[in-house]
């Protein structure tokens, strides 16, 4: 069987690769932070660091990768700093087949976490067929005691060289973020989701 390797690209400056298979993949990606230039950049990598750590150890969990973070050029007044996460997921294929038809089944059930009933449409990527779907979960406790949500919109894929499986992409941000310009910035990385053979060239 062929292993394969993820990839898509960031949208602009501010995101950040993170490797989180990798030892030191948070202070690596905290080093890039403090190097941007700015004069308060170090103290903006210590502050986000914890976080990163955090996204890295999730990743791990999931079998993420690749894994990006926004890590805004000017500081967020407030946790989060990184307001938006990306990553890909390989995941098996729903028990009742690998098709788009399936998943849409799957990934729109609506869960109690769930604030909104899922939005699930089939799609079209250069990748192949897959589904978008997008969610509003509950996220625990705003700074108010008012319940906190999470918005999040995934791609299942569907690649004609990779039958064994389903590539799930997923960018995830806090619900006071800009809601119509983060579905802007994630189907444009979406659209550049790739797959090469583990170990080949990019």
């Amino acid at each position: 069987m062929t292993e394969w390797t993820a990839g898509f690209e960031l949208p602009d400056e501010q995101w950040v690769f993170l490797d989180a298979r990798a030892v030191d993949g948070p202070e690596d990606a905290a080093r890039r932070i403090a190097d941007r230039g700015g004069e308060l950049d170090h103290a903006y990598a210590a502050s986000v660091l914890p976080e990163l750590r955090v996204l890295c150890e999730q990743a791990a969990q999931l079998g993420a990768g690749p894994v990006a973070a926004l890590v805004p050029m000017v500081p967020r007044v407030a946790r989060p700093l990184v307001p938006a996460t990306a990553r890909v997921v390989p995941q098996l294929p729903p028990e009742a087949g690998r098709s788009t038809a399936a998943i849409a089944e799957v990934v729109g059930a609506q869960q109690p976490y769930h604030y909104l009933p899922p939005e699930v449409t089939e799609v079209a990527l250069p990748l192949g067929p897959g589904c978008r779907t997008y969610e509003v979960v509950f996220d625990g406790e705003g700074a108010d005691g008012r319940p906190a949500l999470r918005e999040s919109i995934s791609w299942f894929v569907l690649p004609e060289h990779y039958p064994e499986g389903v590539l799930e992409f997923t960018v995830t941000w806090p619900g006071e973020a800009a809601g119509p310009e983060m579905l802007e910035i994630a189907a444009g990385m979406v659209a550049t989701l790739a797959l090469r053979p583990a170990g080949a060239l990019a």
